[in-house]
């Protein structure tokens, strides 16, 4: 065999290596279109805490509920000294509340005035149900 056909030769196996590199390339291309990497997941950053929920404690939202829910004529303390519970409804009792209506909070917890809103309606026969029917603090 000749240096030409040597050369031919050499030449024709370049151009079948080189068609096979493009036929390669090609079919990976047409993979990465056919079945897309999926996207990279997102960074993972500190959890945020959420913001706390509204409060209901204190007297502010007492007397606000009260002012709504209690039974009308009476008189709201908050603070208020309701010996030794969170909260009391007295209706005329001599030494602690003669002559008037009184509801006293001392704990102002939700529970607490729901609690007094609702007696001020069952302890003067206006409304049937349990006493503290929300429960305790």
């Amino acid at each position: 065999m000749e240096a030409s056909e040597y050369a031919a030769a050499y030449l024709h196996q370049a151009a079948i290596y080189a068609t096979e590199v493009a036929i390669d390339k090609y079919a990976a291309a047409v993979e990465a279109a056919q079945h897309p990497a999926p996207p990279p997941r997102p960074v993972a950053s500190a959890p945020v805490a959420p913001p706390p929920p509204p409060s209901n404690y204190g007297c502010g939202p007492a007397l606000a509920y009260l002012q709504v829910y209690a039974a009308p004529g009476f008189v709201f303390e908050c603070p208020g000294y309701a010996l030794g519970h969170e909260a009391m409804t007295c209706i005329n009792i001599a030494g602690v509340c003669p002559g008037e209506k009184l509801i006293a909070i001392a704990d102002p917890c939700q529970a607490a005035y729901m609690n007094e809103a609702s007696n001020s309606w069952v302890l003067q026969g206006l409304r049937q149900g349990p006493i503290d029917p929300y429960g305790a603090c």
